[in-house]
């Protein structure tokens, strides 16, 4: 019965990084910013581990100042997480697992198609975070955690690379709880 009882989550996040030789060639350095945001529903609101449903829709801009290529990507996706708040305390530590169906359409500088790369395309992926919770009140829940996104794709810049693509940085979530009415305590 308690697994009816859910949570309704917003969330958007930004983030950066630089990658030099561990996703791209010897001689590449791209620099990516990324802004997402999504709402989703958790499963078992009061349990320590939550099954969810989610839909993220973000956007990020790559750019090698070397070679003087810039690229901008619009993406959405639409997935499964699990995460785990072991703590039933109104403070408490977060991780979060996740699979997830993206869909990207990359375009240069001039909002065009890129030759050579599809229009749009459509993969799987994989992605974790880890974090903090804090419930201030028994029906809302804010958390901040550190997220990495892995499509299955070497194509999500643009520019096919030396490996896989990766989108990561901080998600701020808001959480309202839905959850079954509390006993009263009273010996009355």
């Amino acid at each position: 019965m308690g697994w009816i009882w859910l949570q309704v989550v917003l969330f958007g996040g930004w983030g950066g990084h630089t990658s030099q030789n561990d996703l791209v060639a010897s001689d590449e350095v791209w620099h990516r910013f990324y802004g997402a945001g999504g709402c989703g529903v958790r499963f078992g609101g009061q349990r320590r581990l939550q099954p969810g449903l989610f839909f993220e829709m973000g956007r990020f801009v790559s750019q090698d100042r070397r070679q003087a290529r810039l690229t901008q990507t619009r993406w959405n996706s639409l997935g499964l997480s699990l995460r785990l708040r072991p703590l039933k305390k109104s403070l408490s530590p977060i991780v979060e697992g996740n699979v997830f169906r993206l869909t990207a359409m990359p375009r240069s500088s001039q909002r065009q198609p890129i030759s050579g790369i599809p229009a749009s395309f459509s993969v799987n992926g994989v992605g974790w975070g880890i974090g903090f919770s804090w419930r201030p009140n028994p029906w809302s829940e804010i958390s901040l955690l550190y997220f990495r996104r892995r499509p299955q794709t070497t194509l999500l810049e643009g520019i096919d690379g030396a490996a896989r693509d990766r989108i990561e940085g901080f998600f701020g979530q808001f959480a309202l709880l839905f959850l079954p009415p509390q006993p009263s305590t009273s010996r009355f």
